[in-house]
């Protein structure tokens, strides 16, 4: 019997829409002397954040195999395989990631979109990177 009420109640949770967000319609009506930032910029902002998501992903990751392989062979005798894993491991998930980090970092950001509003023009790694999805 528990367990249906448990289901009812986590089913009704999931119809029920009143909890819902509701979309509000942002304007630049209401601010004047802001000039609204173009599509490109906005995608160029979304680039940057979704890599920099990523650079934290992939060094927590490297970090988590790293501590993980230590400590697992802190009790073998193996301690040239245990440096070889952690290297491999957990150095590599964490060299993307902190390569990622310092190439999407917020100070490249702001580089970055101040050589557009100036020039115009992107420079090649963030135009080729940029793709459909960024724009919506």
């Amino acid at each position: 019997m528990p367990k249906i009420l448990l289901f009812a109640l986590l089913l009704t949770g999931f119809i029920n829409p009143s909890f819902a967000q509701a979309s509000t319609p942002t304007t630049s009506v209401g601010r004047p002397g802001v000039a609204p930032a173009s599509d490109t910029l906005q995608a160029v902002h979304q680039l940057f954040s979704q890599r920099r998501t990523g650079g934290w992903i992939w060094t927590g990751v490297g970090a988590a195999f790293a501590a993980r392989i230590l400590i697992a062979g802190a009790g073998s005798g193996n301690a040239g395989g245990t440096v070889v894993g952690t290297a491999v491991l957990g150095g590599g998930p964490a060299a993307i990631g902190i390569g990622k980090l310092s190439r999407f970092s917020e100070a490249k950001e702001a580089q970055v979109t101040a050589d557009y509003q100036k020039t115009k023009r992107l420079p090649p790694y963030v135009q080729r990177r940029l793709k459909q999805k960024y724009f919506r």
